[in-house]
């Protein structure tokens, strides 16, 4: 959200985005995670920026959660929803888990 009120995404952010977003300064618009590497990438390189041992401990909790809710008996999945610990799983891991996500780790 920008000093102008413009926004990014393809809603109006609701009153609950808005509230996550002055808290946190982002807002959440899926609530799906299929393996996707952008987060732990920016994780990794801030650590590298700065060494703050805050973005090492988030790439730990990060592999907790994987092996808690995204590993199956053959592979890690992605889920439906983030927010909810029985999410439906997918039916499918994606190539750029190892690619990508698995190197930032």
């Amino acid at each position: 959200m920008s000093s102008d009120g413009d926004y990014t995404g393809g809603s109006v952010p609701d009153a609950n985005q808005t509230a996550f977003y002055n808290e946190h300064g982002f807002y959440i618009t899926g609530s799906d995670y299929i393996l996707r590497p952008e987060v732990l990438e920016s994780n990794f390189y801030a650590w590298r920026a700065t060494g703050d041992v805050k973005y090492w401990n988030n790439a730990v909790s990060a592999v907790r959660s994987f092996e808690e809710y995204l590993r199956t008996s053959v592979a890690y999945t992605g889920i439906d929803n983030v927010d909810d610990r029985d999410s439906t799983r997918e039916d499918e891991m994606e190539s750029f888990w190892f690619a990508e996500t698995l190197k930032y780790l």
